[in-house]
């Protein structure tokens, strides 16, 4: 066990607890710009850590009957084969070019972490443009055959597949992207559900997106367990200090805190 990654995992963890969106996409930053480790490695283990952290909120929400498991369904049959192209880009180029592959991953997360940053600084904007859209759309809102209202089934593979081959490209920004687009393509929903349903498709994307790193050899299992081991206690005390954090600025501070890791990263 490596102790420093262990300390990385617990203050990561702690974020996630806390903030919810955007606090594992700290990760992959600090595991380069800190602790010097190749971006390809960075980025696969922190997608193998992450699957096993997700596996178990999946099983909370599943529990908790707050998924909406066809869209994650349709969902991952975008984002599944499109994280593994992802993968397979980043083996390519790792045999290819050698040295090219850093610079391609470090500037690919430097502008995913910007663009997420962005997303993060600006929820309180999209939040009331979808709270508006769903106010327009109560009348003539209505329930068809897949559950998904009158969001067209064909568009969540294609949103899969878009943050699919982000993810496995650069591990940042799935959980955050795609709840910022469950806010306009279901605006009924609860909150709970955009979370469950959430925390479900990234079960099985960030889990094929390790797999995949792990069989690359882009996965250093030493350094993912130590970062379990803080990571577990970490999310438990994040959560339940939650409520004596103010949301808006913890928000805030970490979308500032990953924008100016990915402007250090270009």
């Amino acid at each position: 066990m490596d102790l420093r990654f262990s300390l990385l995992g617990l203050i990561i963890g702690f974020l996630i607890g806390l903030t919810g969106m955007g606090g594992g996409s700290l990760m992959t930053p600090v595991m380069i710009l800190v602790m010097g480790v190749k971006p390809y490695v960075a980025v696969g283990t922190d997608l193998a850590y992450g699957a096993v952290t997700r596996i178990f909120g999946a099983r909370m929400h599943m529990r908790h009957d707050t998924v909406n498991r066809r869209t994650a369904y349709l969902l991952a049959l975008g984002s599944v084969p499109a994280t593994v192209l992802g993968v397979s880009v980043t083996s390519a180029l790792k045999k290819a070019h050698p040295n090219l592959v850093n610079v391609v991953l470090v500037r690919s997360i430097a502008w995913a972490l910007i663009v997420v940053g962005i997303v993060l600084a600006s929820k309180s904007l999209w939040t009331s443009i979808a709270a508006r859209y769903r106010k327009q759309h109560e009348t003539n809102w209505r329930d068809n055959v897949y559950g998904l209202g009158d969001t067209k089934p064909w568009v969540l593979p294609i949103l899969g597949a878009f943050v699919g081959f982000a993810v496995g490209l650069t591990s940042v920004g799935a959980g955050t992207l795609i709840i910022m687009a469950f806010l306009f393509l279901f605006p009924r929903w609860e909150s709970k559900q955009y979370v469950g349903t959430d925390v479900f498709h990234g079960a099985i994307l960030v889990s094929a997106a390790g797999l995949a790193h792990l069989v690359a050899g882009n996965v250093n299992i030493v350094m993912m367990l130590s970062l379990l081991v803080g990571s577990i206690p970490g999310v438990l005390l994040g959560s339940r200090l939650v409520v004596s954090f103010h949301e808006q600025y913890l928000r805030l501070t970490l979308a500032s805190v990953l924008l100016i890791s990915g402007f250090k990263l270009l």
